[in-house]
């Protein structure tokens, strides 16, 4: 019983670093540390409730592994900020080998998405003046896509799935 509640709180913890990554990546153009530290330390306690083994430790753990050297290579390339880079294995962490597909699919999909606005943000026409506008301009200006929403996207569709699996068909 208190390990479903465990795993439930953490899984909450878990959207709401995600959203608040998004939040910060859309507003400033930055992750703050605190949504990935927030996503890593929610983890032990729901494998924990869960019950994992140490294979099951090697699994979550080497996924984030994978993709911090990932991120840190697109850090280093400068394709990515590096809230992005920290961002991307704390959710692997969570999703586990088994999990990445999807989650990388997702991610892949709502970044694409994101890339399409931003070049179209910077050729076309804002509008009329307000805070859009400003938050276009800034876009536009910046070069930069908010992957931090890519990323949380494709976070949140993943849990949705482990949370109800019946919705995966």
């Amino acid at each position: 019983m208190w390990s479903n509640a465990i795993i439930a709180g953490a899984g909450l913890i878990f959207v709401a670093g995600l959203l608040d990554a998004a939040v910060s990546d859309l507003r400033a153009f930055r992750i703050a540390n605190r949504s990935p530290l927030l996503l890593l330390a929610a983890f032990v306690p729901a494998a924990v409730a869960a019950g994992f083994g140490w294979q099951d430790w090697l699994n979550h753990l080497g996924a984030g592994l994978a993709l911090l050297v990932i991120g840190v290579v697109l850090f280093a390339r400068g394709v990515w900020g590096g809230g992005d880079a920290k961002l991307l294995p704390a959710v692997a962490v969570w999703t586990g080998l088994a999990g990445l597909p999807r989650f990388l699919i997702v991610m892949a999909l709502v970044g694409g998405v994101l890339a399409v606005l931003a070049l179209l943000a910077r050729r076309l026409p804002l509008g009329p003046s307000g805070a859009v506008r400003a938050w276009g301009e800034r876009l536009a200006a910046s070069g930069h896509v908010p992957y931090g929403v890519a990323i949380a996207a494709g976070g949140i569709d993943w849990w949705g799935m482990a949370l109800f699996p019946s919705l995966t068909g």
